[in-house]
């Protein structure tokens, strides 16, 4: 009695292998897709510039950190946490202590400075953060950068309030953990562990707040979390690495002697600029991942299926109250991309035939019975008007037939070599008679 269940179970035991593999493919899918995108990016040479210009700027920017902390000694509580978390947590223990005297000496002379050279530092200051503005906005391919009042709000608050807002939390998560401990005489093992996950969990949560703020885009928290918690992740095992690294190997060390610091600093720098990078893209990429329409995205022609489906959507949303769609639920609905919707839209509106309400609808604004579908071809597919296209009238006769699929024509009728056969080009002629 028992031999005939022994089959029904063979599947059920399978199935945890196979949900097994689905997710290990899917993962390696994701990775070869952020790869792709990082080497369309080019990221290693953009963490090359980043780095030159960090190299250049890390000292009027501390300086006018310091000079902040130091104008409000409230908080100097504040600046002890950050200098703590900067040298604890985002560099190896080998170089960090260095690292810091060197800047914080460098930080107090360059305090010394006249108006001018004080001026200086801050535009040095704004050129690192418009440096990374625009990496960011590359990443996001924002095509509209924010209006100039709107960008000096944010790289004003980049530069004064972040480092107040993360020394104060900083402070704030220390303070409560401190005094949460001290309450408490023999700590339970796990919340000691989870109390040493607290920098990475911080460093997550500022990462992701920094995709959040820079681009010009809307960035979903969802996705700048993604983002940052790889970031996070890969400058701890960067940080665990280097570490090992230095120790084990202390090339840098025997060749440079006491220059040492420098080198490994600015390599330090690249790779974490490299990781910060891979976190954007990653946090960008995010929503294509989701609708897994990164196959779809290379095919020629996408854009010309998406503005169909898009004015057949609105056309089927006239009838709404109020009628019309929001972008996002578009985007949801045609299982696109924000960015490939943006262009597409923005393509229509140019046409006439769509345009954007002030409650952020997007409406047809042509009549569906009348309105012709040839400018979107010429738009999205092929530009008849164009003047290859306009004085060789054979070529247009041959994109007509295989768009219609009506015998379509081959290299050799196209090269006119087999106008006299059976099946040369005189289907398209035909076609051409019939519709004249």
């Amino acid at each position: 009695m028992n031999s005939p269940a022994e089959p029904a179970a063979a599947p059920a035991a399978t199935e945890p292998s196979t949900s097994r593999s689905s997710w290990g493919a899917r993962v390696g899918r994701v990775v070869r897709f952020t790869a792709e995108r990082a080497g369309e990016e080019k990221l290693l040479q953009v963490a090359s510039s980043l780095t030159f210009t960090t190299v250049l700027a890390i000292v009027p920017m501390l300086a006018v950190v310091l000079s902040l902390f130091t104008a409000f000694p409230v908080f100097q509580e504040f600046r002890v946490a950050l200098e703590d978390f900067l040298t604890n947590s985002l560099m190896p223990p080998s170089v960090s202590d260095n690292i810091m005297n060197y800047l914080n000496q460098f930080a107090r002379q360059a305090s010394r400075l006249t108006a001018i050279g004080g001026a200086f530092l801050l535009v040095t200051s704004l050129l690192l953060i418009m440096t990374i503005d625009k990496a960011f906005n590359d990443i996001w391919h924002v095509s509209r950068q924010r209006p100039l009042r709107q960008r000096a709000l944010v790289y004003w608050a980049l530069i004064t309030l972040g480092p107040v807002v993360a020394g104060a939390s900083l402070w704030a998560t220390s303070f409560v953990a401190r005094e949460s401990l001290g309450l408490v005489r023999d700590v339970p093992e796990i919340v000691s562990v989870a109390i040493s996950f607290i920098p990475l969990i911080l460093t997550a949560l500022g990462f992701a707040a920094l995709f959040v703020v820079v681009p010009n885009r809307e960035v979903l928290w969802r996705d700048a979390l993604v983002g940052g918690g790889v970031t996070a992740i890969a400058l701890e095992i960067m940080k665990s690495a280097f570490a090992y690294y230095l120790t084990r190997f202390p090339t840098y060390t025997v060749i440079y002697g006491a220059f040492a610091t420098l080198p490994i600093f600015l390599l330090w720098i690249y790779l974490s600029w490299l990781a910060v990078l891979l976190g954007a893209t990653l946090a960008s990429s995010a929503p294509l991942i989701r609708l897994g329409r990164w196959e779809i995205n290379r095919y020629p022609g996408a854009p010309f299926v998406d503005a169909l489906d898009a004015l057949r959507a609105l056309r089927k949303a006239q009838a709404a109250n109020p009628p019309g769609l929001p972008a996002n639920v578009l985007a949801s609905q045609l299982r696109l991309h924000q960015d490939e919707l943006n262009e597409v839209l923005e393509t229509l509106s140019g046409m006439g035939l769509a345009t954007r309400t002030p409650d952020e609808n997007w409406v047809l604004t042509c009549d569906a019975r009348q309105t012709s579908m040839a400018p979107v071809v010429d738009h999205f597919l092929l530009d008849r008007t164009q003047p290859r296209v306009r004085n060789d009238p054979e070529i247009l006769r041959v994109a007509s037939a295989v768009i219609s699929q009506q015998n379509t024509p081959t290299l050799e009728e196209v090269c006119g070599e087999a106008q006299n056969t059976e099946n040369g080009i005189a289907p398209i002629l035909q076609l051409e008679a019939n519709k004249k």
